[in-house]
């Protein structure tokens, strides 16, 4: 694998442009570099969808898990009316299971792809909420509220007629108050409304932005800008307050930060995905200390993406080009990695607070994989 990285960013549907490598900043026939890393990143078609995928490779074998000297027989999942095994994970990374230290652990998986007769329809932000699974089903127009058993007990998103163009969830947030705030791509704004669907505020954001993910802490909403390679802050109740960021490599810089998670000192974890890390701030931007760094080892992360934190401040992170989900304790020690071959270039993240069930989407996937223990 030579160590420069160069990928080609592509164009998708709806005017977004699809997550990518490296930048400069000079951008030319569609290519950008940056540093010396280059890497080509190819487009995968799986079916209607097309998905960038990254360089690494892997044989998807087996139904082992292995730790150590410890060896534990995977066992099928069954998903509706298919049939789901379970995988190994390795140093090499050739199957599916979670090791957290030297402890092997058994995850079944689940396959969402609607509820109750209603398809999702490409499947963006996911967020747990008090145990319940948030999914913004971005060209459904609607954010659906499944309970436990993933029946839908609620629904957002009848604002029709009150916005310029349809309503297009990409991320979600809930308050202290319980009020959802909804990132909506379409109209560039942040829409804030109760469970009636009653619109409480409309957040305007920069009509130049290209807006990702949002996250609240302390009474602000937090917002990354992928080609602003910028993070924005707001008031919950809705004027600007500042920004960190411009395109580098610096502690205060972000070469594509796609997603942001607080934890619950209040800490804001940004993925600077073409740095190949997770930077950490405190709620006036002050720059903390980051997570992992280029590679494949433990403590290494290949463009990461999607961020979710539990309870215990545990850090889940899609190493999207590792083809894996790493989780670090609060410390920022790699305690181990979820991998299954079912879930390829993984891109969205939500755990809940106990940290027993992690839901997962893929771009502009159609369906949500659930791994409960």
């Amino acid at each position: 694998m030579p160590e420069s990285k160069q990928e080609q960013r592509s164009s998708v549907t709806g005017g977004e442009e699809m997550p990518s490598g490296s930048v400069s900043s000079k951008m030319s026939g569609g290519t950008a570099t940056t540093s010396s890393k280059q890497e080509q990143r190819s487009s995968v078609s799986t079916g209607s969808e097309e998905m960038p995928s990254g360089p690494v490779s892997s044989k998807m074998s087996g139904g082992t898990a292995t730790t150590g000297s410890k060896q534990e027989q995977r066992s099928s999942v069954s998903t509706g009316s298919e049939e789901m095994p379970s995988g190994p994970l390795s140093s090499k990374m050739s199957g599916g299971a979670a090791t957290t230290g030297s402890k092997s652990e058994r995850w079944s998986r689940r396959t969402l792809k609607g509820h109750q007769g209603h398809k999702f329809k490409v499947v963006r932000g996911l967020a747990f909420h008090n145990d319940k699974l948030l999914v913004c089903d971005r060209d459904n127009n609607i954010v659906h509220i499944l309970n436990k058993d993933y029946t839908c007990e609620k629904e957002l998103g009848s604002f029709s007629g009150q916005f310029a163009k349809p309503f297009k969830p990409q991320s979600i947030a809930v308050s202290q108050d319980n009020l959802y705030f909804i990132l909506d791509v379409s109209n560039v704004q942040i829409v804030v409304c109760d469970q009636n669907n009653k619109v409480i505020r409309i957040i305007t954001l920069p009509t130049d932005s290209d807006p990702w993910c949002i996250a609240l802490v302390k009474g602000f909403v937090i917002v990354t800008d992928v080609n602003g390679h910028r993070v924005l802050k707001y008031s919950q109740d809705g004027p600007y307050i500042g920004q960190i960021g411009g395109l580098g490599s610096g502690h205060t810089q972000f070469i594509y930060p796609y997603f942001v998670a607080v934890n619950s000192k209040d800490v804001i974890m940004v993925s600077d995905s073409e740095n190949d890390c997770i930077k950490c701030f405190d709620a006036q931007f002050n720059f903390l200390y980051q997570y992992g760094h280029h590679g494949r080892g433990d403590s290494q992360l290949r463009f990461p993406y999607s961020i979710a934190v539990d309870g215990a401040d545990h850090v889940y992170v899609c190493d999207l080009n590792n083809t894996r989900i790493s989780i670090w304790s609060r410390d920022r020690t790699c305690m181990g990695h979820l991998f299954h071959p079912q879930v390829i270039n993984p891109y969205y993240m939500a755990v809940t607070a106990d940290g027993d069930r992690i839901a997962v989407g893929r771009y502009h996937g159609d369906e949500i994989y659930v791994f409960s223990k």
